[in-house]
């Protein structure tokens, strides 16, 4: 299979600065988005190192013969990932910054006909195949928590958006990991938490459907989406339409 992508990295209507960082490598099949925090320009600082880092890491051994088993794909983002975390966590401790700053990040190795997604946070990873939009992450933050325990939205506080898992806020960080199956048709898509707040998922798999299969005016879209609802957060969206014939990233 063969696929396009494309992607925006938008500032919103609120902050004034950019904390989120997105890398793109469609002919590597590796797509990562980062979401800083930590204030000032550090949260620049930790997204653009967890997304570069596990980017430099993750690429050199994909050419590898034989390829790499999903346990092997799995190993190598995790690591990757976790890399990343003491690099930002020891940067932090040098410079002596009084508000730890970190990053959550979700990056996904796109090879032949599955997606492999490590992630830690709350930035998402989606799979969208007709009319059907899924969560393929589960966010790591205490509303989800709530929610998987049947807490009801009304007694849900302002403390929902609490992250359990990020990376460089500890010494240690565990990602999760997770594939998906995919085929001719199908639309995969990671953003940060400044779209799907903003945005619903019906109106996410209503703009999937109305712009298949041209990932272009789809992530036009779905920024000015976001920011027509306010534009609260920074705007991170990338969007991959899987299509026939040979996988770069398989090659």
């Amino acid at each position: 299979m063969t696929f396009v992508s494309a992607h925006a990295c938008d500032i919103g209507r609120v902050h004034s600065q950019n904390d989120d960082f997105v890398w793109v490598d469609e002919s590597a099949g590796l797509f990562i988005v980062a979401d800083g925090m930590g204030g000032h320009e550090t949260g620049y600082v930790a997204s653009k190192m967890a997304a570069t880092q596990v980017a430099e890491l993750v690429l050199p051994q994909l050419g590898t013969q034989p390829p790499p088993t999903v346990a092997q794909l799995k190993t190598l983002l995790a690591e990757a990932i976790e890399t990343a975390n003491r690099a930002i966590f020891s940067a932090a401790r040098q410079a002596e910054q009084k508000r730890k700053m970190g990053t959550t990040i979700v990056a996904m190795l796109v090879r032949e006909r599955q997606a492999y997604i490590s992630h830690a946070g709350d930035s998402r990873a989606y799979l969208g195949r007709g009319a059907n939009l899924t969560q393929l992450t589960e966010d790591d933050s205490w509303g989800a928590q709530f929610a998987a325990a049947g807490v009801a939205a009304g007694e849900k506080g302002r403390f929902d958006h609490f992250l359990t898992k990020s990376v460089g806020q500890e010494n240690q960080v565990d990602p999760s990991f997770c594939v998906a199956d995919i085929q001719p048709g199908d639309w995969l898509l990671l953003c940060s938490d400044g779209l799907w707040n903003m945005v619903s998922d019906e109106e996410i798999a209503a703009a999937l459907h109305r712009f298949d299969p041209d990932p272009v005016p789809l992530v036009e879209w779905l920024v000015a989406a976001a920011n027509r609802a306010g534009g609260k957060d920074n705007i991170s969206v990338v969007a991959v339409r899987v299509a026939n014939g040979g996988s770069p990233a398989a090659d």
